[in-house]
């Protein structure tokens, strides 16, 4: 039962004389109206994230016309709160009813005509508040409530759980209050529980006591997989739901009601993406990093050479452009991220990325359920300038040790020097370093548990050639002591003779040879577990010598597990201990999981690794009932996967799968084999065997076109024997000049004969006026595809063409150094101008004669304008002799002024305006024989 009490001793400080004159009581009854009208809203509103602080919860509350303060103006967040401001708070915050016609308490004032009464009458109603003094039934609505009366209310209100023990300022008989509001995060553990609460300490449990009680909006669902998908909820908080039922890739689909911070959620939808590719970046010059919105099928990017993890072929190309560094992705590591997602290539040696390439995902790469990804072509500019920097420096021994492992934050070469201690340290180089961005310093030096050291580098750099900064640079570090043990973490039967061991820690797998021994459920030694390494060396299989001697179908055992496991700083294990083992006979034969029709042929995925042992089956036709006999041939047998790469060209339809008994057997002692097998086979134009991309027959070139042409036009002939896709081609976005898009109004156009397997011929038609020099642009085609998806290799063409942009006057401006020069810019150099091309106008007036050229600078013309000074109706004036009859007429004058004859000094009071325009039919033009555009006019800005 909720304790509604509160102790005699306590009472004291509740109490609050009442009283006093009308006037005090209508501004102290004011001021309350205003606090608790300002808190009226708190039941409805979904507090925004952005409110960290009481203020700006405040304001946000404020801002939605929830709050608006005191008179002034102001939040006044330090005052306190009375126990009627309080009793309206919570009515409101826990959507209370309103209590009219009833008064419960004797307090003067507490009449029907009080504004408090109705929420006073509420919280009472709910028993989560009661008066101060029960005997004389006092409310006391205008006393302060404090910290521990407000933590026993909301105790109440949220019904929390009482918490064991407590620690925290409360008196005693609200210390449980207390310690469960701050459990709960409403109150902070070293609040003065005893003080008066104030507005922001209420503030702040009604924001969080909002969020606990209030349903969060669904902001987003994304499909991160077929099973799972990532909701996103209005408060950023995310969830991740586990599907039964897979989705299907483009449909969307309402996801089952789920359960979030104690409410249903229901209606949310979702769509699973078709599988692409996210981002391609190069953080550093050694890596290429592929992002995807789906976990990968490994086998599809990552294959083998001598051993090493390297690209699988057909997956990804990189094309090497103009003047980049090159580089040979075929035989680049690669490692693929925990989710498979992001798939991390470092080419091999020396090669390192540096300029422009563009990076080609095939449709050889697959998602893990099997799903082709989108065929992906992007450009990629790599201009690595970060130097490299030390991210770690360890060393651990048991006691002493001669060795420290530095990690830095990229890749970077050989040859660096290193010395610890002052003493020079062997650095590894090639292939006995650990990794790229990894050293494992030697040192001479005896490096002893528990010691700092000085480390330090010398011309550390990473592939683009960035040294480290400093050069020399220096640290230090501390060898730590590890004389813990290993032990095992895990010890689990993981087939009918093998069990998988976790250890605690790194272990030498030769120290496992002999320590592990199998004893029948008599004591008797069946002989040693044979240990050979798993994912990491911590994790191990072990494998029984022979097969367990099952007695109905069940072998229990025991592991004696014997002393000298060691992990790699020679801890050595002194105790012995056993383990309970169960092996179980597999007598399950293997089953048919599901069949699928790719690019390589027909791949029947099993339920567990088999062995083929038939030599022929059937793939029939359900449209035409027409069966096709396969002979097994050529097939890969990988992870339980069974692809037969003879079976090809089968057309678009639905067929029926029909192993016979025995095809294959598991790989148990007791070669369980299969039984029968009828599987449904769903064949579409997007399982097409399809797996050779288009090809060029012959290269871009330009075709040569008169000047007068208003397009430049290159050509180029692509094949592809199943057909183009032929939006592909004429896609203006698969083009791009100098790294850049073609210039607006460029077109394709092809010779497509209506016969999917001729040779295509492409006319790529670029407006001239979008040339702007003459000179070998970078031509590159990418993203063009054959109608299965089969992308081509991006093909780079330098190819001249023709500045086809007119030169226009630029700029006029006044010569800084001398005013009597105007200096005249066009767009680029021009030819065949001289002064008699310019067209000056002073004041407006028109020079047709006094314009010289007094010299030249590319494309930059400093020009001089001269005027004659003279009498007009007695006033002095400048004017231009235009007529050249020696007379000043009124149309010819510049200004009223007394100017000497000769230059004009431009910069002077009586220059007003000055405008520069090319003459019609002036015979400019750029180098490139193009007319200027004389329809510009510039003028001089004083």
């Amino acid at each position: 039962m909720s304790d509604m009490s509160y102790p005699t001793k306590e009472k004291s400080q509740f109490m609050n004389v009442q009283g006093g004159e009308k006037k005090v009581m209508k501004k102290i009854l004011s001021v309350a109206l205003s606090t608790a009208m300002a808190f009226s809203m708190f039941a409805s509103v979904a507090f925004g994230e952005t409110a960290t602080t009481p203020q700006a919860k405040f304001d946000a509350l404020a801002a939605k016309g929830v709050l608006n303060g005191y008179p002034d103006g102001q939040a006044h967040l330090e005052k306190d709160l009375t126990r009627a401001e309080f009793a309206k708070i919570v009515t409101k915050l826990f959507g209370l009813s309103e209590v009219t016609g009833k008064l419960s308490y004797k307090d003067k004032g507490y009449t029907a005509t009080n504004w408090a009464v109705p929420y006073i009458e509420a919280v009472t109603a709910a028993n989560l508040m009661q008066g101060k003094d029960t005997v004389k039934g006092i409310f006391d609505y205008n006393g302060k409530v404090t910290v521990q009366e407000v933590a026993a209310v909301l105790f109440r209100a949220l019904k929390l759980e009482t918490p064991a023990t407590t620690d925290n300022s409360a008196s005693a008989w609200a210390k449980g209050y207390a310690q469960a509001v701050i459990n709960a995060g409403l109150v902070a553990q070293g609040t003065n529980f005893k003080a008066n609460a104030t507005r922001s300490l209420v503030v702040e449990a009604a924001y969080a006591v909002d969020n606990m009680t209030t349903k969060v909006a669904v902001a987003s669902a994304e499909a991160l997989t077929p099973t799972t998908v990532l909701v996103t909820f209005a408060d950023k908080t995310t969830t991740t739901l586990t599907l039964t039922t897979a989705l299907v890739e483009g449909v969307e689909t309402t996801i089952p009601t789920f359960k979030y911070k104690g409410f249903d959620y229901a209606g949310v939808k979702v769509t699973l993406a078709a599988p692409k590719v996210v981002s391609v970046t190069a953080p550093n010059s050694k890596q290429l990093v592929v992002k995807f919105n789906r976990a990968l099928d490994s086998k599809t990017v990552i294959g083998t050479t001598y051993g090493t993890d390297t690209l699988a072929p057909g997956a990804i190309a990189v094309t090497t452009l103009t003047d980049a560094q090159p580089v040979d992705i075929r035989y680049a590591n690669a490692t693929l991220s925990s989710d498979k997602t992001e798939l991390v290539l470092t080419p091999a040696g020396s090669a390192y990325f540096k300029g422009q390439y563009t990076v080609t995902v095939t449709a050889d790469v697959k998602t893990d359920t099997g799903v082709k990804v989108t065929p992906y072509t992007t450009l990629l500019t790599v201009a690595d300038t970060t130097a490299p920097t030390i991210v770690s420096v360890t060393s651990t021994a048991k006691a002493t040790t001669n060795k420290v492992v530095v990690k830095f934050s990229e890749p970077v070469q050989d040859g660096a020097v290193a010395y610890v201690d002052g003493v020079s340290a062997t650095v590894p180089t090639g292939s006995a370093r650990s990794s790229l961005d990894e050293v494992v310093l030697t040192t001479s030096t005896t490096l002893v548990t528990g010691k700092t050291y000085d480390v330090s580098f010398l011309n550390v750099k990473d592939f683009a050639g960035n040294y480290i900064t400093p050069n020399p640079t220096k640290t230090t570090v501390t060898v730590v002591a590890d004389v813990e043990l290993p032990t095992i973490s895990s010890f689990a039967v993981s087939g009918e003779d093998t069990i998988k061991v976790v250890f605690s820690k790194a272990v030498d797998i030769n120290s496992l040879n002999g320590v592990f021994t199998l004893l029948n459920s008599n004591g008797v030694s069946q002989g040693t577990l044979v240990p050979s390494k798993g994912s990491d060396s911590k994790t191990f299989t072990l494998k029984t010598p022979a097969v367990p001697a099952f007695t109905n179908g069940v072998f229990n055992g025991t592991v004696v597990i014997g002393a000298g496991i060691r992990d790699l700083l020679g801890n050595v294990t002194t105790a012995t201990s056993t383990q309970a083992v169960t092996f179980t006979k597999d007598s399950v034969a293997p089953t048919v999981s599901s069949v699928t029709y790719t690019s390589t042929g027909l791949a029947v995925k099993f339920s567990e690794n088999v062995e083929v042992k038939g030599s022929n089956f059937t793939l029939v036709n359900d449209a035409t009932g027409v069966p096709t006999p396969v002979t097994v041939a050529t097939y890969k047998n990988e992870d339980g996967v069974v692809t037969f790469n003879n079976v090809t060209g089968l057309a678009t339809g639905t067929y029926t799968l029909r192993l016979p008994a025995g095809f294959v057997v598991d790989l148990s002692s007791s070669a369980n084999k299969s039984a029968a097998t009828v599987q449904a086979v769903t064949i579409t134009a997007t399982t097409s065997t399809d797996s050779k991309a288009p090809v060029f027959i012959s290269a871009p070139v330009v075709v040569p076109t008169p000047k007068s042409a208003s397009d430049q036009q290159v050509t180029y002939t692509i094949q592809d024997a199943s057909g183009l896709n032929l939006n592909t081609v004429r896609d203006i976005n698969n083009y791009t000049l100098d790294s850049k898009a073609l210039p607006a109004g460029s077109y394709v156009t092809t010779n497509y004969t209506g016969k999917a397997s001729d040779n295509l011929v492409v006319n790529v038609y670029i407006p001239s006026s979008g040339i702007s020099a003459s000179k070998g642009f970078d031509f590159l085609i990418t993203g063009v595809q054959d109608a299965a998806g089969n992308a081509i290799t991006p093909q780079l063409a330098k190819l001249a063409l023709v500045d086809g942009v007119a030169p226009k006057l630029a700029t006029a401006t006044i010569s800084a150094d001398d005013a009597t020069k105007l200096i005249v810019n066009f767009t680029e150099p021009v030819k065949g101008i001289d002064a008699t091309k310019f067209v000056v106008k002073v004041n407006g007036v028109e020079a047709t004669n006094g314009v010289a050229i007094a010299s030249v600078s590319g494309s930059k013309y400093f020009i001089t304008i001269s005027a004659i000074q003279d009498k007009y109706n007695g006033a002095d004036v400048l004017y231009f002799d235009n007529n050249k009859d020696g007379k000043v007429q009124a149309s010819e004058i510049v200004a009223y002024t007394s100017a000497k004859t000769g230059v004009i000094d431009l910069s002077s009071s009586f220059v007003n305006a000055i405008s520069v325009t090319i003459a019609d039919k002036s015979g400019v033009t750029d180098m490139d024989d193009n007319a200027i555009d004389n329809s510009v006019t510039v003028n001089v800005v004083k």
